[in-house]
């Protein structure tokens, strides 16, 4: 057989179903082992994916997965919003960077469709909490009860995912 991976080739986004092509290398890599498994005889296949990316300019780490707001909106959802800026540790605590996170999430379902999270640490870490969100089908209200930890050298009591998810859930 033939098979397509990487930059060149779509895939499916996980939440609308819709033909996507995020041009990102963790995309290229699953889609890459799943066409090697297929190509020596194995069967695999690729669920869809998030478009989930991370990057840093200067002190700022940038991340995003799901759906934004706009992309939301033009997929059809009417989302509600829920947005925080917090730190990364317990405020009392030096060291802690500020963190920005906006969460979209789909008020039919519940489900959390969507973040972009902005700040000096940490991000990556939480860009992949809410892919897995994302993944599993965790609603609003599963994720606002999630377990967290709490130590104030390396994170706050109020996980800012969790807080900005309340946020969303006080407009729904």
């Amino acid at each position: 057989g033939v098979y397509a991976a990487g930059d060149c080739a779509e895939t499916t986004n996980m939440i609308t179903g819709k033909p996507f092509a995020p041009q990102l290398g963790t995309t290229a890599v699953r889609q890459g082992r799943v066409a090697g498994v297929n190509a020596a005889g194995g069967y695999s296949t690729l669920l869809g994916v998030l478009g989930s990316a991370v990057t840093r300019l200067l002190d700022l780490e940038i991340g995003q997965t799901g759906l934004t707001e706009k992309r939301a909106r033009e997929a059809g959802f009417k989302p509600v919003v829920g947005a925080i800026t917090a730190k990364t540790r317990a405020h009392y605590y030096p060291g802690g960077k500020d963190i920005r996170v906006k969460v979209i999430v789909e008020p039919e379902s519940g489900r959390v469709i969507g973040a972009q999270i902005i700040g000096g640490e940490e991000v990556t870490q939480r860009v992949n909490m809410v892919s897995i969100a994302i993944q599993k089908g965790l609603t609003a209200y599963e994720v606002a009860s999630t377990d967290t930890c709490y130590s104030p050298p390396v994170a706050d009591y109020w996980e800012p995912f969790v807080m900005a998810v309340e946020m969303a859930l006080r407009k729904m």
